[in-house]
């Protein structure tokens, strides 16, 4: 772990923007980061914490800050060490740590996301879709596609694969709004909520020692048993972190490309007519509806140079992966949603030591509910304007609150 000596502030810089930056359209990144990968790609800002930091928008850097080790998460730890939260983060999480202990614990759970493991789950995502869209038909709209599909499609297949009761899916959007909060709860409420999820995930690791299955939870407590690879407080918190991260990610991906494509009805229609094509309209999806924006900060071992500016060591980074996923040096025309886009370098699983781990398992939920719900409710049509959308602005992952639709 980083040594936990008093770590030094940057150099006094006139904050440009608070982080996050509000944005003018729910369906949009805020779109000033266009102008700042012009004119000031490395851009001062203050945390909501109050605490200063750094912006960068250019694809590169972006790529730079996720996958150079002089940007460290672990140093988010040091005394005094700047952060987005009101709370400090988990320092055994695994997003919290830098390698060679965040590669030891990736390996424990890399089977259980692989590409080969998603595409064996695909069957058994279909007949959770298959089941939600037999629900959904019964209602009358308008309904909110967040509830009926998105959610619970993410919840109980990383229900299933942890091993954890999805009769117990009613405590998990409590205790998410307050994990993935960066300013809607205290302190006290987030700290509490967190004990709350800790204790749930304890107890059922208990359980899984005296009745284990073929879970990733009983696979976790076998190599804490018997190989001493895990800690019990890092048991917990990987548990923790793939039951939100793991679900709430999905969601956010699943809700916001259903609405850009009935924003873009000329695409649908060129899917609809060929569905063949959805698996690569997915992947425009996830270039342009991009979970928790580069809330998850580093910070500088040492000073490091960026687009021509010197952002000094111990100084907080925020990376937003929207603003490199809308680079036009990268993509053509980066603001349009095409689905016929070819060679699409998005970044939208983020880059370096924390790719994301579930992001085969991510790609097979997201293209199962496209293709079926389309295919299903050829008609499907927002309930309201996109622009009356309401986007989660206080959470970490974003999100649209609620999809009202009708068919």
């Amino acid at each position: 772990m980083a040594e936990t000596t008093k770590a030094e502030q940057p150099a006094a810089h006139e904050p440009k923007y608070t982080y996050p930056i509000p944005r003018t359209s729910p369906n949009e990144p805020p779109c000033q980061y266009a102008q700042l990968r012009a004119e000031e790609p490395v851009c001062p800002i203050a945390l909501p914490t109050g605490h200063p930091a750094w912006l960068v928008t250019r694809y590169e850097d972006v790529k730079t800050v996720l996958a150079d080790p002089r940007f460290s998460r672990e140093a988010l730890f040091r005394d005094g060490a700047p952060r987005a939260q009101l709370v400090e983060p988990d320092s055994s999480s695994l997003i919290s740590m830098d390698p060679p202990r965040h590669s030891v614990l990736r390996n424990l759970t890399n089977r259980e996301f692989s590409p080969r493991r998603a595409e064996a789950m695909r069957p058994r995502i279909q007949e959770i879709v298959d089941r939600l869209l037999d629900d959904m038909a019964e209602m009358t709209g308008p309904v909110d596609l967040n509830a009926t599909l998105a959610r619970p499609l993410a919840l109980q297949v990383i229900c299933e694969l942890l091993g954890i009761p999805y009769e117990d899916q009613h405590l998990f959007g409590a205790w998410c709004d307050h994990f993935m909060s960066l300013t809607k709860y205290t302190a006290e409420e987030i700290v509490r909520s967190n004990t709350e999820m800790r204790n749930y995930i304890a107890d059922l690791a208990a359980q899984k020692r005296e009745k284990p299955g073929e879970d990733l939870l009983s696979k976790l407590v076998h190599s804490m048993d018997n190989e001493q690879t895990i800690t019990h407080e890092e048991l917990i918190s990987t548990g923790v972190m793939f039951l939100l991260a793991g679900h709430d990610t999905t969601v956010t991906v699943t809700g916001g490309g259903v609405v850009l494509l009935l924003r873009n009805p000329e695409q649908l229609a060129l899917i609809q007519q060929d569905m063949s094509l959805m698996d690569q309209a997915c992947e425009e999806i996830i270039r342009m509806v991009t979970p928790g924006d580069g809330t998850f900060i580093r910070i500088t071992l040492e000073d490091v140079e960026l687009s021509g500016t010197t952002i000094p060591a111990n100084s907080a980074v925020i990376a937003p992966i929207s603003a490199a996923n809308r680079d036009d040096s990268v993509f053509e025309d980066p603001d349009t949603f095409d689905v016929h886009r070819k060679d699409n370098k998005h970044i939208g699983f983020a880059y370096g030591t924390h790719f994301c781990a579930g992001s085969a398992l991510a790609r097979a939920e997201i293209q199962i509910a496209m293709k079926s719900l389309f295919t299903r409710f050829p008609t499907l049509r927002l309930h309201v304007d996109a622009e009356d959308l309401r986007w989660r602005m206080t959470a970490a992952l974003g999100g649209y609150e609620e999809i009202p639709v009708i068919w």
